[in-house]
């Protein structure tokens, strides 16, 4: 059979006869082009592609969801006492304890004040110390970030960071100053 040549737009084009055996030719053709019905189509493949982005986005965040830039777990941060460590109420070490599993190491510094420390250390007279019921501590984290988890614990009363780098709790009326 003959080719014939059809003039579209002002140029020839070749066209294989309608019994060509051409067209059947490879397995899987169909009218002479080969897999046809198997490449995507362009809008198809950016479909594809932004699914595919999607896809390797959500395994890359695979366990961010418990991860937060501001605290990062110390499963092995311990909280050392410098000073009486007998006197300081349960319920604040429970809390120091999650301070340095939530940013790191815990380093009491003041826990019971006899009245003449405490009147040269600046303390207030009714200090909280006193009685054996604050603490002061240190703990390199932000400070932003560790007075915001001490003011949200419920077993925390006051509160207070100091610039001199350490902080109060005790467990007195809820209060800072």
């Amino acid at each position: 059979m003959k080719n014939s040549l059809h003039t579209q737009s002002g140029g020839p084009t070749a066209h294989p006869p309608a019994n060509s055996s051409a067209s059947s030719a490879f397995p899987g053709s169909a009218g002479g082009r080969l897999f046809a019905s198997r490449v995507p189509k362009p809008a198809n493949l950016q479909r594809i592609v932004m699914v595919l982005a999607i896809i390797l986005l959500a395994l890359a965040l695979v366990g961010c969801a418990s991860y937060s830039a501001s605290r990062v777990n110390y499963p092995n941060a311990t909280v050392t006492y410098s000073d009486t460590k007998w006197c300081v109420p349960r319920r604040l070490k429970r809390v120091l304890q999650e301070v340095a599993g939530q940013f790191g190491n815990v380093s009491v510094t003041s826990t019971k004040r006899w009245w003449l420390e405490n009147w040269l250390k600046g303390g207030a007279r009714k200090s909280w110390h006193r009685k054996c019921k604050a603490t002061d501590f240190s703990v390199r984290a932000n400070p932003d970030q560790v007075v915001r988890f001490l003011k949200s614990h419920p077993d925390v009363g006051g509160y207070k960071y100091y610039p001199a780098g350490f902080y109060h709790i005790d467990v007195g009326p809820r209060r800072t100053w």
